[in-house]
């Protein structure tokens, strides 16, 4: 995904992370899966430990939304309106604190309600579509090579 914002300059990378973290404190939790999620997308957006740090601090709402109108490429700014609604929805229920603070980025954003509708739409009808699939293969028992063995293999 980082190949379509490698003119995202550092800035926006932080207030992009640094807006989802505060999404993540909204409802009061900040559990283990929110934080896997805050360490993937910081490599993802190559930010280094310290960056990372900076970026995932607890801040105030009126500073994250200051930092959320530092973000000025558009791609980047829906791609954070879905990174937030997959967060929202991923413990399984996005709380009307969530909500309202999404809708906040958004309106920060310039983003139009009915495109924010698409986006939320369109992150249920994916998370629905990984758990259809979980379950359809639950039953499967991967068979894969071990490290081990395929060292063994002269390719």
């Amino acid at each position: 995904m980082m190949e379509f914002f490698e003119d995202v300059d550092l800035k926006q990378r932080i207030a992009f992370l640094a807006t989802i973290a505060h999404l993540a404190r909204v409802d009061g939790e900040f559990d283990g899966d929110e934080k896997q999620f805050f360490v993937d997308l910081a490599k993802l957006y190559n930010l280094t430990k310290e960056d990372a740090k900076e970026a995932i601090r607890p801040r105030s709402e009126a500073e994250a939304l200051a930092l959320v109108k530092t973000i000025t490429n558009r791609g980047f700014s829906l791609v954070l309106i879905r990174e937030m609604f997959y967060l929202g929805y991923e413990d399984g229920d996005l709380s009307d604190s969530e909500i309202l603070f999404i809708s906040k980025v958004g309106m920060a954003l310039n983003i139009p309600l009915e495109k924010m509708e698409q986006i939320s739409n369109w992150v249920i009808r994916g998370i629905e579509w990984e758990e259809e699939g979980a379950e359809i293969f639950s039953d499967y028992q991967s068979n894969e090579i071990g490290e081990d063995v395929l060292k063994g293999y002269d390719f």
